[in-house]
């Protein structure tokens, strides 16, 4: 019966291992290009799925892998994105996926993620500032399109 209140402890972390204070602040769309363009990994290899994690100044807190996919998709767990935006004290995130492609023109599927993101981040009062499609050649912005609300 002792086993029944035998529960693991849980630990939340984060850590940051950037000792220089400064942090890059992020104001455009091809900003965040060029720095997620430096910190992706094979690039026309498979799909990822990652996050900019911002603080209130627009400033990155850090780069988030939420999902490794195949070729044409990278499963994405909306839950892994607030729990990546949580632990970092994030006021906002950027999503952020490749298209092995090259071609940057988001799918059916990657405007429901979109949607489905912005409005579980809302109710964790997280701002959803962009959702950014990359490739090597370019690259395809939600917000610049107008298509966040």
């Amino acid at each position: 019966m002792n086993d029944l209140y035998n529960v693991s402890e849980v630990k939340l972390t984060y850590e940051s291992n950037n000792k220089n204070k400064r942090k890059l602040k992020v104001n455009s769309s091809m900003k965040i290009y060029e720095l997620m363009l430096k910190n992706w990994e094979q690039i026309e290899y498979r799909e990822a799925f990652k996050i900019l994690l911002l603080n209130v100044s627009n400033q990155a807190l850090g780069i988030h892998t939420v999902s490794l996919g195949g070729l044409t998709e990278a499963t994405v767990d909306v839950r892994m994105i607030l729990q990546g935006a949580l632990l970092a004290n994030a006021s906002g995130i950027v999503c952020c996926h490749n298209h092995p492609s090259g071609n940057v023109k988001p799918s059916c599927k990657d405007d429901v993620m979109t949607l489905k993101i912005m409005k579980a981040a809302k109710t964790m009062d997280i701002e959803l500032i962009d959702h950014i499609i990359i490739s090597e050649y370019g690259y395809y912005s939600y917000k610049d399109n107008g298509r966040l609300e």
